[in-house]
């Protein structure tokens, strides 16, 4: 590709931040399940996208940032998509398994940023088409490969749920301006927080969490506001890469739900994962 559309560094450094974005995603998802198991997916939701929040407005002490307000709003509009796509993720992982859940969301949540991306005008070279192509039938493997259970049909939908919300929270962030820092991180969260607020209140459902379980929902939202201004930093350093790379989160998911939580992992999601990775490999080198 055309050294003035996509210079090498940019491209790097792009899917670095989305790439280590997921990462902290994969994190947050971690104690966001150890937490709702106990407390409950909305209580979790509460606090960890309010301490997301939080630490994404603390970030603004060493990123230069003043708020712009097109990208403010963007943000919010992303929070929305965030709120629905954490409840509804937490949730899939209560009734089903990472296997079942984290496929459908990184598919979706894959397709749609890049789909914005290219309809947007970002350059896309054969070996980054056919990197989304390889990644995409990686995760359907990881998908299909999964054994059928009670949950499975119930996980599915909320997968599905989760991943329109996360895709569309995504990919409304593409185009935001590098001035404006991490304030739309800290509207998004701010809004997903508030959201998950009046839906927890709405249903009646606890708002926050009673002891120790206060601290894994705390550190969920660290991880997931450390996230969120990963992901800005990528788009803004290269967006194509940074919008596949910081859509991989859910396959971390599965690797921490079959390490941590005891999840079935099935050979062909593991070949699914070889084929997800290679796929990201793609991109990156395209």
């Amino acid at each position: 590709c055309s050294g003035d559309v996509r210079d090498g560094p940019a491209l790097l450094m792009g899917a670095l931040f989305g790439a280590l974005s997921s990462l902290a995603v994969g994190m947050s998802e971690m104690f966001g399940r150890r937490g709702a198991r106990v407390a409950g997916v909305l209580a979790v939701a509460v606090v960890s996208q309010g301490v997301a929040a939080v630490a994404a407005f603390v970030m603004l002490l060493w990123l230069p940032s003043q708020p712009i307000w097109s990208d403010l709003v963007r943000g919010a509009i992303s929070g929305v998509g965030f709120g629905v796509g954490m409840v509804a993720y937490l949730a899939g992982l209560m009734r089903s398994s990472a296997t079942v859940i984290a496929p459908m969301v990184a598919t979706m949540t894959v397709i749609i940023p890049f789909g914005v991306a290219v309809a947007g005008g970002a350059e896309v070279t054969g070996l980054a088409a056919l990197g989304v192509c390889v990644a995409t039938v990686g995760l359907l493997f990881i998908t299909v490969g999964g054994r059928a259970g009670p949950g499975t049909w119930a996980g599915l939908v909320l997968g599905a749920t989760s991943g329109l919300g996360f895709g569309v929270g995504l990919a409304v962030l593409i185009g935001t301006s590098s001035d404006s820092g991490s304030w739309p991180a800290v509207a998004q969260r701010l809004v997903a927080c508030l959201l998950t607020v009046v839906v927890a209140m709405v249903v009646r459902s606890p708002v926050l969490p009673h002891g120790s379980v206060r601290w894994t929902a705390l550190l969920s939202g660290v991880f997931g506001g450390i996230a969120s201004v990963l992901y800005l930093l990528g788009i803004q350093a290269d967006v194509l890469p940074a919008a596949v790379t910081g859509a991989m989160f859910p396959a971390v998911s599965v690797a921490i739900g079959r390490f941590v939580f005891g999840d079935s992992v099935r050979p062909i999601q593991t070949l699914g994962l070889g084929f997800v990775l290679a796929g990201v490999a793609g991109v990156v080198a395209g």
